[in-house]
């Protein structure tokens, strides 16, 4: 395209415009003359190319797999294969009895059973002991462990039922639970547990103890009794 410089000259009439205008759009034209054409048999050409090409970057899955046609610039197949999935022989639902089905405490005493209760209270309120020892005396009154107290196994399942609620019900912070707004509030929080209080069983939360593990290179060390 031939280059050429702009001027900065205003149009006095709309007659003038116009002939820029239609001056501009002849020169595209002639522009586009300039371009040149492929034959169909250059474009044939290009095409068995590309597919030789795309048949080197085949790759197969293993014999019991045809060979599958792999896009080279994303890897993927032009080809739906469907994937084998065994049928499902085993009976669904609750495999367990239950004394009341309407006992939600039932089920959450079958899948969370009270001896893992009573061993995460052990070890939070151990935990918490260990880090209040830490701390130096006296404790200041704008630190919030000094209002810790030993947590009770009661007081543990609240604390997870509200985890559980903050899994169903969404907001961007943990405060906005116990906001009293009208818009914003959800009343099971204040009613079963303080923030504050939520707040320092969450901090001392403990599943071991950290001093009886020492040095173990298992990074999940702390859940495998579990």
């Amino acid at each position: 395209m031939v280059s050429r410089k702009r001027k900065t000259v205003g149009f006095r009439t709309e007659e003038e415009l116009a002939d820029a205008v239609n001056e501009i759009v002849n020169d595209s034209d002639s522009d586009t003359d300039n371009i040149p054409e492929f034959s169909s048999s250059e474009e044939s050409e290009s095409e068995s190319a590309n597919e030789s090409d795309n048949e080197r970057n085949i790759s197969t899955l293993g014999p019991s797999y045809k060979q599958i046609n792999v896009t080279p610039t994303t890897g993927f197949s032009k080809n739906d294969h469907q994937p084998r999935i065994p049928p499902f022989v085993d009976n669904p639902g609750v495999q367990f009895a239950v004394e009341n089905e309407t006992d939600v405490m039932t089920y959450f005493d079958h899948y969370i059973p009270p001896e893992l209760i009573e061993t995460v209270v052990d070890q939070t309120n151990l935990y918490a002991q260990q880090q209040i020892a830490k701390m130096p005396c006296p404790v200041t009154k704008q630190t919030r462990s000094e209002e810790w107290k030993p947590v009770t196994v009661i007081e543990m399942k609240k604390f997870l039922g509200l985890i559980f609620v903050t899994g169903i019900v969404c907001k961007p912070k943990l405060e906005m639970y116990w906001l009293m707004r009208l818009i914003f509030q959800t009343p099971v929080f204040p009613q079963k547990m303080s923030i504050n209080r939520f707040q320092l069983i969450q901090r001392y939360l403990r599943f071991i103890d950290n001093n009886a593990a020492g040095t173990n290179e298992d990074l999940l060390y702390k859940i495998v009794p579990f």
